[in-house]
């Protein structure tokens, strides 16, 4: 057996707070064509703000709230241990566009040209704590371990951006 090290880049589009994207079916794919037979796989988003998680991808876990019509539970355990209405000393930043600190909106005004800047986002700093942005998987027999309800899901804690993840596998093929 020989040892093999691949890597692969993936660009998501989040469309809102609190989103999960399943990228199961792509890490799959992505550990199937690496030829990888017995390993790990790491995956790592670039952000301080989007993580990663393995757990059910079910509405009444991880919502939306919109298709829903109630708060998931998931977003109300995060939103308990840091609630974007907080005060946080992260969303006082002094920059160009003000001078003074102290940001007079919660949430992400686009410019004239429709292009968000800074936003205050120190809950979704703080809720990384709970959702890491980095995971380490199994690989035998060429597929990722997990259970049978487990799904890995790529986590937006701040609001709709583009984000990005790396992935590793990595062992004998």
């Amino acid at each position: 057996m020989s040892y093999k090290a691949v890597t692969k880049t993936l660009t998501y589009q989040t469309k809102h707070r609190l989103e999960f994207i399943n990228i199961t079916p792509e890490v799959d794919l992505f550990v199937a064509d690496s030829g990888v037979q017995t390993g790990t796989l790491a995956l790592q988003t670039h952000h301080t703000t989007c993580g990663l998680w393995v757990n059910e991808d079910e509405p009444n876990l991880i919502g939306p709230s919109s298709t829903l019509g109630y708060i998931p539970d998931l977003q109300r355990v995060l939103d308990r241990f840091a609630h974007p209405a907080e005060t946080y000393g992260h969303n006082d930043i002094r920059d160009v566009n003000n001078p003074e600190g102290k940001r007079h909106t919660h949430l992400c005004v686009p410019d004239e040209n429709g292009v968000s800047q800074e936003c205050v986002n120190g809950h979704a700093h703080a809720q990384g704590l709970i959702i890491p942005s980095y995971l380490t998987l199994i690989i035998e027999r060429g597929q990722v371990i997990r259970g049978v309800w487990q799904q890995i899901l790529l986590v937006e804690l701040d609001h709709d951006r583009t984000r990005t993840l790396t992935m590793l596998a990595q062992g004998e093929v």
